[in-house]
């Protein structure tokens, strides 16, 4: 690595990722990349030498906790129990830290289709979807540190109000927004209050940083004027007042670099003496006394050795939808048809376990700009940049952080609960050979290309999570059955066509001669100037947007609901001192990216854990002494809460400070300068009118 120009105040050391470069292809641009890498690698503030999380050796034989994890959930549930210096907690992880050049937000694909941090899962053979990749839809998922919190796009959307009311109703008691909210504010800490979103609505002192990107394309500043052009009024906070509209949303980072979960909550613990974490430790099974029903120890494979740890108090599984029940499977709890299939012994039956398999799906529809050259985003200028201010291209994910929310005519009554989300994608700076390109010296026939990709919210298709075998370290079979319910196709339908109109808007038409990219779904009928319904459809099945918002598989319900896996307070029915805590509990899919609704629930099953147990960490502690060390750390921050977080307050500051920008009119960079009447046809020709829309930066 090229070290920093200052001194770090610890040494920087080597993290064992795989090399950025190997993501890129091309002998020029390998060389680049390779510089370019040494020079993150040696950054003291991405580095972080000081707060990095160490390697448990040497584990101890007994905990009182074991959490089976570190991904978005785990990170903050081992973060939250090791605050109480009298619980031993060990956090068991299959991968291994957060490589330095993740906190790069460019870089937000780097690590996909790696081994060492990727799981690398592709569903099983769809029928109606990814047919152009043989009908299996690969899902990236992080096998590392802060799990898909450290390789995801950072998005921040926390769902609608709706969405966990719903969740109430249908059994999952003391789950509704009002229930919810406080602890989605717990988590935050958003650094643009008063400018854009209110206080009203977020909250600071958080360990998770809440802003924009500082850097933004220019093209995505005029999509936003592209919709108010359509008639859809911009958003300046997706998570305030108003939750339909287009906008560039904010996300999790600060200081022009990714906040992980492991990094808002794990490193902050990291010096803690009674929090363990073992690196590449596969969590395998959950050992269950088959008499009293309660666990007693977690195996793992670590080196290819099958090793245990006894439980004192509580196991917690926070391997994400997919391997949390996979993990309940091996350890006999599930359909019983399933485990005598597998010749699993079975200690608990639980029909729900990998049933109720949701997530996201959509159409990837692509664009070219045959007014924007192809230029290289990446270039030594941008490059330095970075390097050198924490700015530029390198810190944002170029047109992935721009999105909007719309209502098709199948979304709910009402109007407020959007059932289309869109998501862009273009202007990259993840890979280059470091020259700077002039505009005027590309060839005249390489445009620049973008895509929408075009979301159904509110599925109705379910899946399951099964198993190939019973060796843990085995992909679990994954079968989500997208578009098994038409549903998800008609509105797909609907918001495939207000994207092409969005394309077709004014701006987007004459500034940057946006047009379907030429070629794109050849092979399906009804194409070209006036697409048909069965086209979009076609493009859905063949290029689908199979989406990484993956929930439901251990859903959490009363014990009365056959399907239901875990309870409201997330303990496993029918077992004692075992929870699942991340995002298999959702009963159903929120309107939105899952990582803030992931944080959320695993800020309250953290609290419900601690709430459990709080006779132990409420005896005083120069009665019981400290078991490990002066040097522990509570490493409790001002959040405003009583009593664990059981009562939130709002004082008469925060009720002075109102909603302040729920008009348009206000939002910055976005002005209005024509709208068109012509807003049902997505007729690629017709003109809608000849006047120039502009958008100021």
């Amino acid at each position: 690595m090229i070290r920093s120009a200052e001194n770090c105040e610890c040494p920087i050391r080597e993290i064992g990722a795989p090399s950025l470069a190997g993501s890129c292809m091309g002998q020029s641009v390998l060389l680049f990349m390779t510089i370019l890498e040494a020079f993150i690698n040696g950054r003291c503030d991405l580095a972080d030498p000081c707060n990095r999380v160490n390697n448990k050796e040497d584990p101890d034989d007994t905990y009182d906790f074991v959490v089976i994890g570190g991904g978005t959930a785990g990170s903050v549930v081992a973060a939250r129990l090791s605050e109480n210096p009298q619980w031993k907690v060990l956090l068991l992880e299959a991968g291994g830290d957060e490589p330095v050049p993740s906190s790069v937000p460019a870089w937000v694909t780097a690590y996909w289709w790696q081994n060492e941090t990727d799981w690398l899962y592709y569903t099983e053979p769809q029928e109606k979807a990814c047919l152009a990749d043989g009908g299996k839809c690969y899902w990236p998922r992080g096998k590392l540190l802060g799990g898909c919190s450290t390789i995801n796009g950072m998005m921040y959307t926390r769902g609608h109000p709706a969405d966990y009311d719903g969740w109430a109703v249908n059994g999952a008691t003391g789950w509704s927004w009002h229930e919810v909210f406080p602890y989605f504010l717990k988590s935050e800490d958003n650094k643009e209050i008063g400018s854009g979103v209110s206080r009203e609505y977020h909250n600071v002192g958080g360990p998770m940083p809440v802003q924009r990107f500082r850097h933004a394309p220019q093209f995505a500043h005029d999509v936003v004027s592209a919709s108010i052009e359509l008639g859809f009024p911009p958003t300046s906070d997706l998570n305030g007042e108003s939750s339909t509209g287009f906008t560039i949303a904010q996300t999790f980072n600060d200081g022009g670099s990714r906040y992980s979960a492991a990094r808002g909550f794990l490193r902050p613990a990291a010096k803690r003496e009674n929090l363990h974490v073992i690196f590449n430790a596969l969590g395998s099974k959950v050992v269950v006394d088959p008499g009293t029903k309660k666990v007693t120890a977690v195996e793992y494979i670590k080196d290819s050795v099958t090793k245990s740890v006894r439980v004192n108090k509580e196991a917690i599984l926070s391997g994400g939808t997919l391997n949390s029940p996979q993990i309940l499977l091996l350890s006999g709890i599930g359909p019983k048809e399933i485990l005598d299939k597998f010749n699993i012994p079975v200690i608990h039956e639980l029909l729900g376990v990998g049933q109720n398999l949701q997530n996201h799906v959509g159409v990837n529809l692509e664009f070219t700009l045959t007014k924007e050259p192809d230029v290289p985003v990446l270039d030594w200028s941008t490059a330095m940049d970075y390097i050198l201010q924490r700015t530029g291209p390198l810190s944002s994910t170029g047109l992935s952080q721009l999105t909007g929310f719309l209502n098709s005519k199948y979304a709910p009554a009402g109007g407020r609960q959007p059932d289309i989300q869109y998501f862009f994608s273009g202007y990259y700076a993840s890979c280059g050979d470091g020259n700077i390109v002039e505009p005027d010296s590309t060839d005249a026939d390489e445009h620049r290309t973008v895509s929408i990709s075009a979301i159904a919210l509110q599925p109705r298709s379910r899946g399951y999570v099964s198993l190939h075998s019973t060796n843990p370290a085995d992909p679990p079979l994954m079968q989500p059955n997208y578009f098994f319910d038409e549903h998800e196709m008609d509105v797909l339908v609907e918001a495939s066509k207000i994207a092409y109109r969005l394309a077709n808007a004014t701006i987007l038409r004459e500034k940057y001669g946006m047009i379907p990219k030429p070629g794109y779904g050849e092979k399906c009928p009804g194409g070209g100037a006036n697409p048909t319904d069965e086209f979009f459809r076609c493009l859905a099945r063949e290029y689908t947007a199979p989406e990484n918002h993956q929930v439901g598989t251990c859903k959490m319900g009363p014990e009365t609901d056959p399907m239901a896996v875990v309870d409201p307070q997330l303990r496993v029915h029918g077992i004692r001192g075992l929870r699942v805590i991340d995002a298999a509990v959702m009963p159903t899919l929120p309107t939105g990216n899952t990582a803030a609704p992931t944080i959320m629930v695993a800020e309250r099953g953290a609290e419900f854990i601690i709430t459990r147990h709080q006779q132990f960490k409420n005896r005083p502690i120069d009665e019981l002494g400290n078991r490990f060390g002066e040097t522990s750390q509570n490493g409790n921050n001002d959040f405003r809460w009583d009593n664990n977080g059981a009562d939130w307050h709002i004082n008469d500051a925060d009720k002075a400070h109102k909603w302040e920008w729920s008009a348009w009119h206000k939002l910055p960079r976005w002005y209005w300068a024509h709208k068109s009447h012509d807003n049902e046809s997505p007729n690629w020709g017709k003109t809608q009118n000849q006047e120039s829309t502009t958008a100021a930066y």
